[in-house]
């Protein structure tokens, strides 16, 4: 079970991500590659997050690689354990395939295991639990928010596709202007992209139905 997060809350390991280095997203072809969730849709792990008064602290997941964040969004849900693994083509229709570039450096708050532990936390009560978890994670990511102002996100490794690194970036902290798209495609129209996401699956025994 995840705790509730400490008051006051302890100090936090930060890293940062160099002005240059490369974000992937996968996300709705409604919106741009550099919008942030303003508190809407499914929970997940570190998002819907709030301040004290309840207004929305807008969020934007993305991961060190293409095939990282394939598992973190196109296969996230889907069981490890399933005796029959798969997703529908139609859901994979509806996504874009961008990669920002970060035009500062970002300080983030790391959540590896080493630093995990300083909390008296291990990855088991924050990256690896399930869904039912997701409203007790949230409550985490907003002590981190609130606990420190130079924090422009959270970075942790990949519970999905170890060794790559997936980040949350909180959109009152990271301005549209710090982030620049330097390419997006939509996965459908991408022959390439399509190969690819192909051969993540078949790593994972997934299969992709039609």
């Amino acid at each position: 079970m995840t705790p509730a997060p400490p008051s006051p809350f302890p100090d936090i390991n930060r890293v940062e991500l160099p002005a240059g280095e490369s974000l992937h997203r996968i996300h709705s072809s409604d919106f741009a590659g550099t919008s942030f969730n303003p508190c809407r849709g499914q929970p997940s792990r570190f998002a819907p997050i709030r301040r004290p008064d309840a207004t929305c602290i807008p969020t934007a997941y993305a991961a060190q690689s293409f095939e990282c964040a394939t598992h973190e969004t196109v296969f996230h849900d889907i069981p490890y354990d399933a005796k029959n693994k798969s997703i529908a083509f139609s859901k994979i229709e509806m996504l874009t395939y961008s990669i920002l570039r970060a035009r500062r450096s970002l300080t983030l708050a790391s959540l590896r295991e080493p630093d995990l532990n300083k909390w008296g936390l291990r990855r088991q009560d924050l990256i690896d639990t399930f869904p039912t978890a997701y409203a007790a994670t949230a409550l985490w990511a907003a002590a981190i928010h609130a606990a420190d102002a130079n924090v422009d996100g959270m970075v942790w490794t990949s519970r999905r596709c170890d060794p790559f690194q997936a980040y949350v970036l909180f959109g009152d902290r990271v301005r549209l202007e710090d982030l620049e798209i330097i390419g997006s495609e939509k996965i459908a129209d991408s022959p390439l992209r399509l190969a690819e996401i192909r051969g993540f699956a078949a790593r994972a025994n997934i299969l992709i139905s039609m």
